[in-house]
């Protein structure tokens, strides 16, 4: 596994004989944009590129997605100006106002700014995670209601606990203290006896430095 912490990254090279390119401008968008939105973008610069037109059914399933994933990603690509749909054809776009439309959804959307932090935790802790696990991380903190803190102390308890970290113990984690009614940060520390990485802070009543971490990226969320 490569780290991902602090280092100089590692050279990519292009495959040789493959002339797809991804313009820079969607890779600066993923924060507002979110994972599937952006990937199947990418898919939809991969068809055209090739020359072949776009079947929902044979992308969902290239995709791994339902379709009705495939259709909000598509219909909020049409939103922010990506894509238009002229009958005939999608043309794909690259927006003209993606700096302005950045800032505008990180101010107005919390929640996609709280799920994508968590995303990239999960990568700096454990590694860079599949478009599946990426949409079981949405699905916990979404449609179970758990605080992407909580999820983020229990990416902490599976490290301290297992060598090989993997989604799997995680969920684990997360079905236990979802059945005992977690679901923010603050009920973790009511429960310190649930985990291991916070029953001294509950004891001492002094921040980790990962809670400190926390503090300085969502201020509002300890008050």
């Amino acid at each position: 596994m490569v780290s991902t912490r602090k280092s100089k990254g590692i050279l990519l090279r292009g495959v040789e004989g493959m002339p797809i390119q991804i313009p820079r401008e969607i890779l600066k968008s993923q924060p507002s944009l979110g994972p599937l939105a952006t990937l199947v973008w990418i898919n939809l610069v991969a068809l055209a590129q090739l020359g072949r037109t776009l079947q929902i059914d044979t992308l969902t399933e290239q995709m791994g997605l339902e379709k009705g994933e495939v259709s909000q990603a598509l219909a909020l690509l049409a939103d922010r100006g990506w894509i238009n749909d002229e009958g005939l054809e999608i043309q794909l776009v690259l927006p003209t106002n993606l700096e302005s439309a950045s800032t505008s959804e990180s101010i107005l959307d919390p929640e996609q700014a709280a799920y994508e932090w968590l995303v990239e935790y999960w990568s700096t802790r454990v590694t860079a995670p599949s478009p599946d696990e990426m949409r079981k991380l949405f699905y916990w903190m979404e449609h179970k209601g758990l605080s992407h803190e909580v999820i983020a102390v229990a990416i902490e308890e599976m490290c301290a606990t297992v060598v090989s970290p993997n989604f799997p113990y995680l969920e684990g984690i997360l079905r236990n203290w979802h059945g005992v009614g977690i679901r923010t940060y603050n009920d973790l520390l009511e429960n310190p006896h649930l985990t291991k990485v916070l029953a001294p802070i509950a004891a001492k009543k002094e921040p980790s430095p990962a809670l400190k971490r926390w503090k300085e990226v969502f201020p509002h969320e300890f008050d």
